[in-house]
């Protein structure tokens, strides 16, 4: 009987040391993602000039079904109002990053898409994350990086999943 009540008061310990280590790996890369040196480090690699913002609605404008967008879906994805939105656009279309396009199911709305130039944009920072990416797991071997790969992919996916307000069980 106290055997098994050791076991599990060590077990509780190493769960929540587990997720003490969990937390605080998680608060780091959330810092790390929003500094801005980390960003214009990333830029300056990658060739680009392009704001965080930016960078984020090229992002979304890649990841749609088609390829464009409505301003107010934008707005959405991105969690910001229509106006902020508006402005990001203008910036980016005098960039020759994004086009508007006349949206064929309303005459009176805009569809905007990425430009080729937008695209290369992209692809230039996505290089540079990855060879960011790279240095950091330098050293590690190739089962660690999948493994790692795979445990966060599954994190992200039920992160995902809760943030969007569906139950997990």
């Amino acid at each position: 009987m106290a055997q098994a009540t050791i076991r599990r008061t060590s077990r509780r310990r190493a769960e929540d040391t587990a997720s003490e280590r969990i937390l605080a790996g998680l608060s780091t890369i959330s810092r790390s993602f929003t500094q801005v040196r980390l960003h214009e480090q990333l830029l300056s690699d990658a060739g680009v000039r392009v704001d965080r913002g930016g960078a984020a609605l090229l992002s979304k404008l890649l990841a749609s079904d088609d390829g464009s967008l409505r301003v107010t879906a934008l707005a959405e994805r991105l969690a910001v109002d229509t106006p902020t939105v508006t402005r990001k656009i203008q910036q980016l279309e005098r960039l020759g990053l994004v086009a508007r396009d006349a949206d064929p199911d309303d005459r009176r709305a805009h569809r905007i898409r990425l430009t080729p130039d937008g695209r290369e944009t992209l692809d230039r920072l996505t290089a540079a994350k990855r060879r960011w990416l790279a240095a950091l797991l330098e050293g590690w071997s190739t089962e660690d990086r999948t493994a790692f790969a795979a445990l966060l992919g599954a994190f992200a996916d039920r992160l995902q999943l809760d943030l969007d307000g569906a139950r997990v069980d």
